[in-house]
């Protein structure tokens, strides 16, 4: 439930983001939007409420572990812990976003759009304060904690209410003309900033596939590069086709990518919930190893379990037929054929890698 609720809460924060942002663009420059206003609302709920969720989490087990009453280590966190001061932060926000989407309303002042976007910039802010890696290493993993997610967000928050709330398919060129590079950018300082935060939280990306946390990074990595490659179809390919034919429609082509993009959501909540493998041995004696990787292993887990990468035939047979499944996204998609078909087919590549690359563990 946990899992869930952490993948609601980005989806939330990227409608919200994706919207904020799209507010700002002239309408010749992309089509036509409209995000239900109580959707917005809901979502901005969604937020001061589903960022409750790792608050409770560690209430509950501090309340378990030191034998103390709830409400006594909840006020705790509240005031002493930076995930408590953060979750005040986050509802004060979103409280006010509120009173600013209303008062817009009424007065419908572009300066309540301006505070809007500084509020939601806030909130993701808050969102960084809150993580394990302001926790545990300060500024230094606060800041490209807050990179990657405000990135992240505004890619793919663009993204989704576009491919799911346009009421047309106008300017579909002029809105790819600006939303490409950004979106590279986007990418490019998310990997940046991932690749710093894995040096902190994941000094043995190898040996780390054993625990949890390793297994739902992993999986994430190879949903990135499907996931890649629906921002080149829908950036570049796209782009091109338009050009030829002005009839063709984009939609489902953006909404295949933010579908991914969820999978990809979905191992990052994961990773939220679990212990970060700086110390593995600890996790594996006191939790227990990834049933994915116990599914693969042949050996036992031990605390001085250490793998390794090896090449063998089932793995390179599989890898090859994985990156058939990769570079078949781009043909299907220049055969015209259906995006379902297309997403599929990169979701093949992810298992398919994913097997090989557990099969050429030593």
């Amino acid at each position: 439930m946990i899992y869930l609720s952490e993948l609601l809460l980005y989806v939330c924060f990227c409608i919200v983001v994706g919207n904020q942002l799209l507010a700002f663009v002239p309408a010749d420059k992309r089509p036509m939007v409209a995000v239900p206003n109580w959707l917005i609302n809901l979502c901005i709920i969604g937020i001061a409420l589903l960022s409750f969720s790792p608050v409770l989490t560690v209430t509950l087990t501090f309340a378990k572990e030191y034998n103390e009453g709830f409400w006594t280590i909840f006020k705790g966190i509240l005031m002493d812990f930076n995930i408590g001061h953060a979750w005040l932060v986050t509802w004060f926000l979103c409280l006010i976003l509120l009173l600013l989407r209303i008062l817009n309303k009424i007065a419908n002042d572009p300066i309540f759009e301006y505070m809007g976007a500084f509020l939601t910039f806030t909130l993701i802010l808050a969102f960084g304060w809150a993580s394990h890696c302001m926790a545990s290493y300060g500024l230094k993993g606060f800041i490209p904690h807050a990179i990657h997610f405000l990135s992240v967000t505004v890619w793919i928050g663009i993204l989704i209410v576009v491919g799911w709330f346009s009421k047309n398919r106008d300017n579909w060129l002029k809105f790819l003309k600006w939303f490409s590079p950004i979106a590279f950018i986007c990418v490019v300082a998310s990997i940046s900033a991932g690749f710093f935060l894995m040096n902190l939280l994941v000094p043995d990306y190898v040996n780390s596939w054993i625990v949890p946390y390793g297994q739902a990074l992993l999986i994430k990595h190879l949903l990135i590069i499907p996931l890649l490659t629906f921002a080149f179809i829908n950036g570049v390919l796209v782009r091109r086709t338009l050009k030829i034919n002005p009839n063709f429609n984009p939609i489902p082509w953006a909404r295949a990518e933010s579908m991914v993009a969820l999978l990809v959501f979905t191992a990052m909540a994961v990773m939220g919930q679990q212990s970060t493998p700086e110390n593995i041995a600890a996790i594996i004696k006191f939790e227990k190893p990834s049933w994915l990787f116990e599914s693969f292993y042949q050996g036992n887990v031990e605390l001085n379990t250490s793998i390794a990468v090896g090449i063998n035939a089932t793995s390179v047979a599989l890898m090859i037929a994985a990156i058939i499944f990769l570079l078949g996204m781009v043909i299907l998609f220049r055969k015209k054929a259906n995006s379902v078909v297309v997403t599929v087919c990169g979701l093949l590549f992810v298992v398919v890698s994913y097997v090989a690359i557990m099969k050429s563990i030593l």
